[in-house]
């Protein structure tokens, strides 16, 4: 009787730590998915600007390749896919922005989407340079 409470006592403890777990990995999931977005709206409507989470990596590319081949067609192609993939991103927050449920109200959701519609307006015109140095 004892060893069989012993095994029901440790699947039991087991049984909780892996819920626990998956509680800790569901939360990550949900903020790189609904967090990483919600941060990214934010910064693009109180500035204007590309989000930095975006632009890192896609700036150190652009940087190390540049102090190596100066402004090589190779650099310009890799600002032109830059400009390219940050529009892309822009495109698809708009697209989420429609659909979420977490603005609810019509007027919100409008002033959101016309300044997330005309930031991507204004880095569609804009070359890279003017994307990354300009305040909106």
């Amino acid at each position: 009787m004892l060893k069989i409470s012993l095994i029901f006592l440790v699947f039991i403890a087991f049984f909780v730590l892996t819920l626990k777990v998956v509680i800790i990995q569901m939360g990550r999931l949900t903020d790189k998915y609904i967090g990483e977005k919600h941060r990214a709206i934010e910064e693009i409507v109180n500035t204007g600007k590309v989000p930095k989470a975006w632009m890192g990596k896609l700036e150190k590319r652009i940087s190390s390749v540049s102090k190596t081949q100066g402004r090589s067609e190779k650099v310009l192609k890799m600002k032109m896919q830059a400009k390219t993939s940050i529009l892309k991103k822009i495109d698809h927050l708009i697209n989420y922005s429609k659909k979420s449920p977490f603005v609810q109200d019509k007027e919100t959701k409008e002033i959101l989407l016309n300044k997330l519609l005309e930031a991507r307006r204004l880095w569609e015109e804009k070359d890279w340079e003017e994307i990354i140095a300009s305040p909106e």
